[in-house]
C-alpha cells in the first residue's frame, strides 16, 4: 500500500510544481462621482449581502447560453463582498460631506445613516453587459426616524471578455450605486 501512495504523492508535488502563479485581480477605484452637501455627519456601510455565486474569489463568467463558468485565469485579490462593501464606502466618501466607514462601524456614536445592500445579480456576458440589480436601505441607527428601501438595476457595458473589463464594469456598475445612495442620502428622498 504504500508503494502505491509514495510515486501518487510524488506525482501530485510535481504537478503542483508545474502550476504557474495564480493571478489576482483589483477592483478599479471609483473616481468622478457626483458629490452632495449634506447635514448627515456619518454613514456605515454595511458588508454587502452577494448572492453565491459572486461571493467565491474565483472569478466565474457568464456564458452566451447563461451558464456561470470559472475562468482559468485568476481570482479576485480580495474576498468579493468585502472589495465591494469598501468600494462603496470610498465612492460615498467620495460623493458625501459626511464621514463614511464600512463595517464594523469604528466610532462610538451610532451612525446617522446605515446602508445595507442585497445584490440579486453580478454577471453578464463578456463583451456585452454586466447587470447589476437589487435594493438597498437606508436606516438611521442613531434616531430611528429613517427607514427607507429603494431597487436598483444597472446595465454596463464590457469591454471584451478580459477579466479586466469584468473587472471594470463592477466598478462602473459600484459608480452608479454611489450616484444613486449618494443623491437619497443628501436629498433625504
Amino acid at each position: 500500500m504504500n508503494r502505491l501512495i509514495r510515486p501518487l504523492f510524488v506525482a501530485t508535488l510535481v504537478l503542483a510544481g508545474c502550476s504557474g502563479p495564480v493571478e489576482r485581480y483589483l477592483l478599479p477605484e471609483i473616481t468622478g462621482v457626483n458629490t452632495y452637501r449634506t447635514g448627515v455627519r456619518t454613514v456605515e456601510v454595511s458588508t454587502l449581502d452577494l448572492p453565491a455565486y459572486a461571493e467565491d474569489t474565483e472569478i466565474s463568467l457568464q456564458g452566451e447560453d447563461g451558464v456561470l463558468r470559472p475562468t482559468k485565469s485568476g481570482f479576485w485579490a480580495d474576498e468579493p463582498d468585502r472589495a465591494l462593501t469598501e468600494l462603496l464606502a470610498a465612492g460615498l466618501d467620495l460623493a458625501l460631506s459626511s464621514n463614511v466607514a464600512a463595517e464594523p462601524w469604528p466610532f462610538d456614536t451610532p451612525p446617522d445613516v446605515q446602508v445595507t445592500v442585497k445584490v440579486g445579480k453580478l454577471s453578464g456576458v463578456p463583451g456585452q453587459d454586466l447587470r447589476f440589480t437589487g435594493q438597498y436601505f437606508l436606516t438611521s441607527p442613531a434616531h430611528g426616524h429613517l427607514e427607507k428601501a429603494y431597487r436598483f438595476a444597472y446595465s454596463v457595458p464590457m469591454a471584451d471578455d478580459s477579466v479586466a473589463a469584468v473587472a471594470t464594469a463592477q466598478s462602473n456598475a459600484m459608480k452608479l450605486l454611489v450616484n444613486d445612495v449618494a443623491k437619497r442620502i443628501a436629498t433625504g428622498r
